[in-house]
């Protein structure tokens, strides 16, 4: 509206412009003022006890205890008051005169200068409507805040709603709402925003009243709203709190049921991704004294929170992985952090990052317990009882730390196949729980330590120990490992009888390392009774029935077994749907099992559970072949290939993905937002590094680079060793070495160099060059034509990224059609497979085997053209998606070689062959294939191609039972019975000394050689021939076969322990 001039209208823009004056000075004095808004919202949300009630904190804005700093202010206020005003202009020297005093910390003159004035925004404003409803705004989150100091709740609530309603329908539908006076992020926070302070206040003050519904809706708005204020510095900390908050509420509903954990889940992951947001804007990279204790809430709270919301699929673990390396950044080598980020790597499945996580959280928490073992005793003295107390929020609970070496344990055994660092964790446990007992006796600080924990440490040492008994070549050592494993495991099911794994293992053990059919059987029948869903436990009770040749009852346990578990809907239907007729597998031989094979769709477990049913399905086929012959289990394979693409058709279309969380943050952009995290993590020491498995880039290995620099760890007891004098510690804490001394969890007693980590550039060069030039062989590419290393600039040898030691396919079958490499191999000699190639090509043929046939795979041409063609093949990644594609290439060869086994025992030798060359597809690299393969060829009289086989196989999988045992025959066949002989003591006293075959070779031998060295003495009797030593040899080696094949299963007992 347009005020003509006049003397009047003058005045009024007089008055007008000393209260504008008087508050952009108030404004300007108040920029100036600086607060800590951590130290302020510290507490906010939380709950307090008021005398006798818990209540809601809710902090009041900051006020300025100073009166000098607004002093001024007042008295220009007080000369303005003797002007003569108008009703707009009263209405805005009351508010702004409230505010000096709100400022100042006056609330009773605040509320007096604000009594007359009504809650109601004008409409006939003519100086500045705009400015009157800032104005209006503050006025009532005034009278809100003074009803709060007062108690009066309600009315509060009334005032916020009120102002917050007339103060948006006054604006454009454009409008924000929150707009901070300062855009700059450098700039100090404003005490107090009006705006902001109402949509806060509201939401807070409504769970103050107990309404959790209507607060928690309006807490997301405020949230919400503040999501889009620039700067995103604004009121940071004050959010963090609000978001904690909220996310406390959603958790205690879900808790009491009120809310689904599914139709949260999404809302629950983006707060923790929101809040690690506010966390970075937040919160710097700490100094040594800094713990950031809202970081580590949040890690705790993350962890909590997936598991609460079950988000288990590997996208979700993805992001919860993502919050963790985000926390790393923002703490200061915390072992919290690390704890939990070893946890998610495992969920998501990067094992390989998750070891190296795990170890470099002992190397923190050891310099921690350097500092409890100080400080314990004193604090004790000074009367403390509560540890988080004594040593802060960063410290590592003895419970925690004693769980995180639980879990290294387990992903040592049960991923990483690496027994001797799972004893090492599990002896610095009990380290740990010696030094517990030893400075805290009464368990004054440190609580004493659960049963349970010991019997997980128990379970995962004997499981070790199992595994190197499992491994071991050497018989006395073997012996000692399986008496330690069974101590363990004795003792872990004394300690905690109510766990399926302890009494798992036990049955495992038995039934593996002492062939002890009735004792494993009892503990195979007490985990079933503690976990029927858990297929494996079934497996191994049908395995023990077919030792005893219970074959029926083995069936029964098949069919019981597989009902349990989540894929039996899936299976029944496979075998009813007509697009499975149960044809003879031999008609799809040349064809491929597809992943996306058309069977009816039914619900299905996880991929895990899946391979474990496909395992017992594979053992009921089995069964089956035994108690109604080999027609019968052909026509039934057809289902188990229409159950493998189920179950394996996601790890078969992975293709050669590695699956480690580099590659998926890659994938899915992750990676971008967390530059900033590696460039710290790189800048303590090299430029980088690189993970030696996977050829990507490691994340975690860069944070243990610069810890391990410094702190190394060596064994903490003596491990059992294939040495004739290796020492054996069964149980208990072992020996302690002194404080100085430093312990490393490899078995090598060090870790090698790592390799620096290639920039882009690199990588792209080194990629263009491979592609341009093939790689010529010389005397430093003996291993397979693996690339020169290129000399860094200290003289150390590190591999480029893009140039991973590569080993070589030295087989002739594994070259053949190769397409993994086209480069050049360098010269291996033909001796090691054939005597001469004019004895090879003087074989026979014979049901397609010969030499030249297609079904072999040209063997002539391929040994001749040595040179021409090669392969090569990464080392495995120890990851869940690499180890699923394993065994799914392992599955589908083993289902063909069962359908070529059947093939044989019908003399079909032509489709044997054929399903042979199938699993060869499969799995090129096979040593089972191999042996079968050579196998054929011994039928069939072909002598030397069957020896070219067979070492093939022997070579890939130098502990391969079969293969050694085949490899023995042939030579036996090729008249060098003394090295059929050497081959056959080393298997039997080896990984062969349970397998029956292997024994009944070695006592014919032993009988033949007897009988010729009785002919070469022409005055020996016939019945002095019995009496020979290696007569009696003889008969107990055939003895002892005879006793192992009537406890021999339809399967071995290890593939429940395959890895």
């Amino acid at each position: 509206m347009h005020v003509p001039y006049s003397p009047v209208t003058f005045f009024v823009f007089v008055v007008f412009s000393h209260i504008i004056s008087s508050e952009a000075q108030l404004e300007e004095q108040l920029l100036a003022v600086t607060w800590d808004t951590q130290a302020h919202w510290e507490s906010e949300g939380e709950h307090a006890n008021v005398g006798d009630n818990r209540r809601l904190q809710i902090r009041y804005p900051m006020h300025i205890s100073d009166d000098s700093v607004i002093s001024s202010i007042a008295t220009e206020m007080a000369q303005v008051a003797k002007q003569a005003m108008t009703s707009e202009e009263e209405y805005q020297f009351k508010v702004v005169l409230a505010k000096v005093y709100f400022y100042g910390g006056k609330f009773d003159q605040c509320r007096g200068a604000l009594d007359s004035l009504a809650t109601t925004l004008g409409s006939n404003d003519v100086l500045s409507p705009a400015y009157t409803k800032q104005l209006y705004m503050s006025q009532m989150v005034m009278l809100g805040i003074y009803a709060e100091m007062q108690g009066n709740l309600i009315l509060a609530q009334e005032l916020y709603e009120k102002a917050i309603l007339e103060f948006r329908n006054s604006l454009s539908s454009q409008s924000v709402i929150v707009v901070p006076r300062n855009s700059s992020p450098s700039c100090q926070e404003e005490l107090v925003n009006w705006p902001e302070e109402a949509l806060y206040r509201r939401a807070m003050v409504l769970l103050a009243l107990g309404d959790m519904t209507g607060g928690l809706r309006e807490l997301a708005s405020y949230i919400r709203q503040m999501d889009g204020v620039t700067p995103a510095t604004f009121r940071s900390f004050r959010r963090v709190r609000a978001n904690r908050l909220y996310m406390q509420i959603v958790r205690d509903n879900i808790r009491s049921g009120k809310l689904s954990a599914l139709d949260v889940k999404s809302s629950v992951m983006n707060s923790h991704r929101r809040q690690m947001a506010l966390l970075k804007t937040t919160y710097s990279f700490p100094r040594a004294s800094e713990a950031h204790s809202e970081v580590l809430y949040e890690v705790d709270s993350a962890a909590k929170d997936w598991e609460l919301v079950l988000a288990r699929s590997r996208a979700d673990s993805l992001r919860l992985v993502e919050v963790m390396y985000e926390s790393m950044y923002l703490t200061y080598n915390s072992p919290r952090v690390l704890r939990h980020l070893a946890d998610a790597l495992i969920t998501f499945g990067d094992y390989h990052e998750a070891g190296l996580a795990l170890n470099t959280y002992i190397t923190l928490v050891e310099r921690q317990l350097e500092a409890v073992r100080k400080e314990v005793g004193a604090a004790i003295d000074d009367g403390a009882t509560d540890y988080g107390s004594v040593f802060g929020p960063n410290f590592e609970s003895v419970g925690d730390i004693l769980q995180a070496a639980i879990t290294g344990a387990r992903l040592n055994v049960a991923h990483l196949s690496n027994a001797h660092e799972c004893i090492a964790f599990v002896h610095f446990a009990y380290e740990l729980i010696s030094d517990v007992e030893l400075r805290d006796p009464g368990n004054v600080i440190i609580p004493v330590v659960p049963v349970a924990i010991r019997a997980q440490l128990a379970l995962w040492k004997g499981a070790a120990h199992g595994l190197l008994a499992q491994m071991s070549r050497e018989p006395d050592n073997r012996a000692d490992h399986h008496t330690a494993a069974l101590q363990l495991l004795q003792q872990a099911v004394e300690q905690s009888p109510r766990s399926f794994d302890t009494h798992y293992q036990l049955a495992l053990e038995l039934a593996i390392g002492a062939r002890d059919i009735l004792a494993a059987t009892a503990s195979a029948k007490q985990a079933v009774a503690l976990d029927a869903k858990r297929v494996e436990a079934w497996h191994l009770l049908a395995l023990l029935s077919t030792s005893r040749k219970d074959y029926a009852k083995a069936q029964q346990i098949c069919d019981v077994g597989l009902k349990q578990s989540e894929w039996w809907s899936v299976y029944c239907a496979i075998r009813q749907s007509p697009a499975v007729d149960g044809s003879d597998p031999a008609s799809s031989i040349g064809g491929e099992v597809s992943a996306d094979t058309e069977t009816p769709t039914g619900p299905a477990g996880s991929t895990e559970s899946g391979i474990a049913f496909f395992e017992l399905a594979m053992t009921q086929m089995a069964i089956e072949r035994q108690l109604q012959g080999y027609e019968a289990s052909l026509k039934a394979q057809s289902h188990l290939f229409a159950l493998f693409g189920r179950i394996y058709g996601p790890a078969m279309a992975s293709g050669d993905e590695l699956g480690d969380v580099s590659s998926a943050m890659e994938a899915s952009h992750i990676g971008i937002e967390m530059a900033t995290t590696l460039s710290h993590l790189r800048a303590g020491g090299n430029a980088g590094v690189a993970s030696q498995a996977s050829g990507r880039r490691s994340l975690a290995r860069s944070l243990a680079r610069s810890v391990f620099s410094k702190h190394g760890r060596q064994h903490s007891a003596q491990l059992p060793s294939d040495e004739a004098d290796g020492s054996l510690a069964l149980h208990g804490p072992a020996a302690r070495e002194p404080a100085s001394h430093s312990r490393y969890f490899s078995h090598s007693g060090t870790r090698p160099p790592l390799p620096v980590l290639a920039t882009s550039t690199d990588v792209a060069e080194a990629a263009e060059a491979s592609a341009q030039a093939p790689l010529p062989a010389s005397e430093d590419t003996k291993d397979g034509g693996a690339r020169k290393v290129e000399k860094s600039a200290s003289g150390n040898s590190t591999p480029r990224l893009a140039e991973q030691p590569k080993r070589q396919r030295s087989m002739p079958h594994l070259r053949q059609g190769s397409s993994d490499s086209m480069m050049p191999s360098p010269d291996i000699p033909t001796e090691a497979y054939f005597d001469t190639l004019g004895q090879l090509s003087e074989q026979g043929d014979g049901a397609g085997l010969s030499p030249g046939d297609g079904s072999s795979g040209g063997r002539t041409n391929t040994v001749a053209n040595l040179h021409s063609v090669s392969g090569v093949y990464y080392s495995p990644v120890p990851t869940r998606q690499a180890y699923q594609r394993k065994l799914a290439k392992r599955a589908l060869c083993a289902m063909w070689l069962a359908t070529a086994a059947s093939f044989v025992a019908l003399q079909r030798m032509d489709e044997a062959s054929s399903a042979v060359a199938e699993a060869l597809a499969a799995w090129p690299e096979s040593p089972e294939a191999l042996t079968m393969r050579g196998q054929l060829y011994m039928a069939q009289k072909q002598h030397l191609p069957a020896l070219n086989e067979l070492h093939a196989a022997v070579s890939l999988e130098s502990n391969n039972i079969r293969a050694s045992v085949s490899l023995a025959r042939v030579e036996h066949l090729l008249g060098r019975r003394d090295v059929a002989l050497g081959l056959l003591k080393n298997i039997t006293r080896a990984h062969g000394w349970s397998d029956p075959e292997a024994w009944y070779w070695l006592g014919r031998l032993e009988r033949e050689l007897a009988l010729e060295q009785a002919r070469l003495s022409n005055g020996c009797l016939h019945e002095d021939v019995g009496t020979m030593p290696m007569t009696k040899r003889a008969l107990e080696y055939t003895t002892y076969a005879l006793d192992l094949e009537m406890s021999q299963p339809v399967r071995s007992f290890a593939v429940l322990r395959q890895k």
